[in-house]
């Protein structure tokens, strides 16, 4: 990695990346202060295998509002 050397002897890394892990997912954000200095130039996410978004579908209100009747004939 390539570093630079301040006035006062210590060494700041120009690149450096940060690793954020959750139950579904892996997030890798790059710095880099040559490329920008206020904030990640790159950011890159990893789905884990038993993690599919795409697999869930969306419920349309057609969808809700057959389900709130179910509900409310069982409760009557």
């Amino acid at each position: 990695m390539a570093t630079r050397v301040e006035q006062k002897g210590q060494i700041v890394p120009n690149k450096w990346e940060v690793t954020y892990e959750d139950e579904d997912s892996i997030s890798i954000w790059r710095y880099n202060t040559s490329k920008s200095s206020s904030g990640p130039f790159e950011v890159e996410y990893k789905w884990k295998k038993t993690f599919n978004p795409w697999d869930q579908k969306k419920k349309t209100l057609g969808d809700l509002v057959k389900e709130e009747k179910k509900k409310r004939s069982v409760r009557n």
